[in-house]
């Protein structure tokens, strides 16, 4: 395992891969945040930060109710994280009219992006270190399934009726 990864605690006892699913998956998701946030940490960015920022990698700029929308949080959420990148001169606004302020990365909102995303890279390279590129790919279409499930499309049961 990369040095990246074993550098933050973990839990005392590593968990076993028979353990329950959704205890392993939380795990691991909040090993992977905990490890992103320590890398973006001298940068001044969060994990969800750094989540808002990388949307304009695609996009010029955007509505704040966009940026809620496609970071999956409320727009109050959203609202407050915006006010904290606009301090911190990552971000700028302005009124689209009446009702819809729009939101870009300022230059330096962009340069402090690039440099977290070669991080979050690392940290990705990281995690994936000993797989295969087949087992790779198979990783990524897996979470990107789960990732648009949504509900009464789960296959309950299917895994019992398999074996």
């Amino acid at each position: 395992m990369s040095e990246e990864l074993t550098s933050l605690p973990g839990p005392a006892v590593p968990p076993r891969p028979e353990a329950n699913f959704g205890y392993l998956f939380r795990l691991a998701h909040q090993r992977f945040r905990a490890v992103l946030a320590s890398a973006l940490e001298d940068l001044g960015l969060s994990a969800q930060d750094y989540g808002i920022l990388s949307v304009f990698e695609t996009r010029p700029e955007l509505s704040t109710a966009d940026l809620a929308r496609i970071t999956q949080v409320t727009r109050q959420t959203m609202h407050t994280s915006i006010l904290s990148l606009e301090a911190a001169g990552l971000v700028e606004r302005r009124a689209k009219n009446q009702r819809v302020v729009l939101v870009r990365p300022t230059s330096e909102g962009r340069e402090r992006l690039a440099a977290a995303t070669r991080r979050v890279r690392r940290v990705e390279h990281a995690v994936l270190d000993g797989l295969s590129r087949e087992e790779e790919r198979i990783v990524r279409t897996w979470l990107a399934t789960v990732a648009v499930m949504t509900a009464g499309t789960e296959k309950t049961g299917a895994r019992e009726e398999r074996q």
